[in-house]
């Protein structure tokens, strides 16, 4: 892994300073390595006040009709999401950290070789709405009885989360590393690598920090939003998930895409 651009960001993820390799004319996600160094207080306090104020709406992949005209130029890219993620081989067992409205849990549980899915949030409120969500989608006939009896929505922090559930064969982290404060994030990812079987998989999605110019041009980039306290590359993740995982392999958001262009950063982690 080359390291072309050390680029240090203050704490909204801004640039502020660059350290270049000479000569390099083009840098993508690849090859910069992007490092928050701005420090403020962030307890768990803190955390569940930002959590309850700011909550992914990405149940709105089911709603794809009633949504407004903002929403309508980003829904595109979480149906996507949905659309890939759906597709892994997840295994029989499966945690969700940080499962939100429980829509991923959901689209995972449809999949006929998944038997059960835990997903676990830190809001009480969000665990409300995901509950709520399958009970709307069952009236609609949208999902099946069999998939709703296969998710389970609890409230806990991966810290606090009970080893009585015992290990899975997959633990599906999307969208959650970015709203940990870089100083939190390795104890929350030694925790949650805990529950995960010798044989299993870690799957991650997280904005990418540094996607194809064209996305912040038509207002489709993630990385800058409300809540987001961590940044990541493509190498940057790489070298996180490197240290833990015999292989990691990344998927582009879209078909014919480049990993390093892509507005989510994909990613399957094997132990073995």
């Amino acid at each position: 892994m080359l390291i072309q651009r050390v680029s240090l960001l203050n704490k909204n993820g801004k640039i502020f300073q660059n350290f270049d390799k000479k000569g390099v004319k083009k840098f993508t996600s690849s090859n910069i390595f992007p490092m928050v160094i701005e420090s403020y207080i962030w307890n768990k306090i803190e955390q569940l006040k930002s959590a309850e104020k700011y909550k992914d709406q990405i149940k709105r992949v089911f709603y794809t009709n009633i949504v407004d005209k903002k929403a309508k130029n980003m829904i595109q890219d979480d149906v996507r999401r949905l659309e890939l993620i759906q597709k892994f081989n997840y295994g029989q067992r499966v945690l969700e950290v940080g499962c939100s409205d429980g829509s991923v849990s959901i689209k995972i549980a449809e999949s006929p070789k998944v038997k059960k899915v835990i997903g676990i949030d830190v809001r009480q409120s969000a665990i409300n709405d995901g509950k709520k969500l399958i009970k709307d989608l069952l009236k609609k006939k949208v999902i099946s009885q069999t998939t709703a009896k296969k998710i389970k929505l609890v409230k806990s922090r991966i810290e606090d989360f009970s080893k009585s559930y015992g290990k899975f064969n997959s633990v599906c982290a999307y969208e959650i590393f970015e709203h940990l404060a870089p100083q939190d994030l390795m104890p929350s990812f030694k925790h949650l690598c805990q529950f995960i079987k010798k044989d299993g998989k870690l799957f991650v999605s997280v904005p990418n920090r540094f996607p194809h110019p064209k996305y912040d041009r038509i207002k489709r980039s993630r990385w800058q939003w409300f809540d987001h306290r961590n940044f990541f590359s493509q190498l940057s993740l790489a070298i996180l998930l490197k240290g833990f995982f015999k292989s990691v392999k990344f998927y582009p958001l879209y078909k014919n895409e480049k990993v390093e262009d892509s507005l989510y950063l994909i990613a399957e982690c094997k132990k073995s």
